[in-house]
C-alpha cells in the first residue's frame, strides 16, 4: 500500500513539478508562478481559481501549465480558508443579516431560495472582496521569499558564446 501510494505522488505530483523546474523557468518567472498560483488558488469562489489562473498567467506570460498546477496544489487551502474569508467580509463590511446558521440557512432555501442564493451570493463576494485585500500583499511576500531560494535552487542558465 505504502509503495503504491509512494508511487502515485511521484507520478502525479513530484514529476510533474520537477519537469517543470527543468523547463528552463528563470527564477523570476517560477516566483512569480508561485505566487499567482498560490494566491489565485485560495479565492474563496469554487471553480473560479482555474479560469483566473490562466487569464493572469497569459497575461503576465508565465507558464500557464505551471500556474494551473500551483493553484491545484493549494486547493486544499481554499477549502480551509473558504469560511474565514466570508466571515470577515461579514464582519469587516457589518453585514449582520448573513450572521445566519446552518439550520437558518437551510430553512431559507426551504422557504424562498433565490434569497437564500441572493444572501450566499452577497457573502461570497465579501469574502472575495477580503481575499483581494490579502491577496496582495500575501502574493508579493511569497514571490520576495521564493525568488532567494529559487535562485539557490534552479540550475544555472548555460550562457552560449
Amino acid at each position: 500500500m505504502q509503495r503504491i501510494l509512494l508511487g502515485f505522488f511521484r507520478k502525479r505530483l513530484i514529476r510533474p513539478v520537477t519537469n517543470l523546474l527543468s523547463q528552463g523557468m528563470t527564477p523570476h518567472k517560477l516566483a512569480t508562478t508561485v505566487a499567482v498560483g498560490t494566491v489565485v488558488g485560495i479565492i474563496p469562489t469554487f471553480g473560479l481559481a482555474t479560469i483566473l489562473g490562466t487569464a493572469i498567467a497569459a497575461r503576465f506570460r508565465l507558464n500557464v501549465a505551471a500556474t494551473i498546477l500551483i493553484v491545484y496544489l493549494v486547493q486544499p487551502l481554499q477549502l480551509i480558508f473558504f469560511l474565514p474569508f466570508i466571515k470577515a467580509g461579514i464582519y469587516v463590511f457589518g453585514l449582520s443579516e448573513l450572521k445566519l446558521s446552518l439550520d437558518e440557512i437551510t430553512m431559507l432555501f426551504k422557504t424562498d431560495w433565490l434569497e437564500a442564493l441572493q444572501m450566499l451570493w452577497i457573502a461570497d463576494l465579501v469574502g472575495i472582496l477580503v481575499w483581494v485585500f490579502v491577496a496582495v500583499p500575501v502574493g508579493f511576500g511569497l514571490y520576495f521569499v521564493m525568488l532567494p531560494v529559487l535562485r539557490r535552487v534552479l540550475p544555472k542558465p548555460i550562457e552560449v558564446a
